[in-house]
């Protein structure tokens, strides 16, 4: 089994790669969030060619990337699907009618705004995965004050998320090699029903040695930081241009809500 999240190191180093941590995670925050709340289709598609653009800049494989992005993705494309079918506001022109399910122009849009935002965040985390070491990332957070506890999930989730998966993939091994095939039959639930009892009993005991150890070594809940930041100039202008083009696509927004006419007239 790979035992990694997304890092990718390519002998073909990018400009991406090459940047330090603490820009990569910052930059891709504010992009995530700046995105995340656009409400205008157009700034929102212009959002996704950037994403696209930070892909081929990172000179990341396509098939990289696009297996990394699938499982998210298709989550979200449930959701824009349900969103896709849902009624919209009243009075919305209606596009296409299947029966008793009518998919209205408010519920393209809407559907339509979710998915390309969602796929925008989506690649630029996937650009900062794949070309950020996960301990560097660990690192910035715990720069920037992020809740120790959270810090402790995250870390222990990626540490151990792969010894989880060893395991069942075991238990699926054994249990095929005991004859068992998948089937709809009361034996077959029964018999998953025992190996996640198995597996959470495992998992359980697993968590309670590795507390007794980490507490033996004197592990004290925060993460050990050998290294420091090397952040140049180059940097804090990369992140300040990041910052101001966050704040610019929100402009038109603050416009028609209103929250400018004071400045603007």
């Amino acid at each position: 089994m790979e035992h990694s999240i997304g890092s990718y190191t390519s002998e073909k180093m990018s400009v991406i790669h090459r940047m330090e941590s603490m820009t990569k995670v910052v930059s891709a925050l504010l992009i995530v969030i700046s995105v995340a709340v656009v409400k205008d289709i157009h700034i929102a598609a212009a959002s996704l060619l950037f994403s696209v653009l930070m892909v081929i800049i990172s000179r990341l494989p396509i098939r990289f990337v696009l297996k990394r992005m699938w499982s998210p993705f298709l989550f979200i494309l449930v959701f824009a699907a349900a969103l896709l079918l849902s009624t919209g506001a009243d009075g919305s022109e209606i596009l296409w009618s299947i029966g008793f399910i009518d998919i209205t122009e408010a519920g393209a849009a809407q559907a339509g705004l979710v998915l390309i935002r969602a796929t925008a965040a989506i690649l630029v985390l996937t650009v900062l995965l794949a070309t950020t070491r996960f301990d560097d990332i660990i690192k910035v957070l715990y720069d920037l004050k992020m809740p120790i506890f959270l810090l402790q999930i995250l870390m222990f989730s990626y540490r151990y998320i792969f010894v989880f998966a060893d395991e069942l993939e075991n238990m699926k091994n054994s249990m095929a090699a005991k004859g068992f095939r998948p089937s709809l039959s009361m034996r077959m639930f029964s018999s998953i029903a025992n190996m996640l009892g198995m597996l959470l009993i495992k998992s359980y005991e697993r968590g309670d040695e590795v507390y007794k150890s980490m507490i033996a070594k004197g592990y004290t809940g925060k993460p050990a930081i050998l290294t420091a930041n090397n952040m140049k100039a180059a940097d804090y202008i990369c992140m300040s241009i990041v910052f101001a083009a966050a704040v610019l696509i929100q402009v038109p927004a603050l416009i028609n809500s209103g929250i400018l006419n004071p400045i603007f007239g």
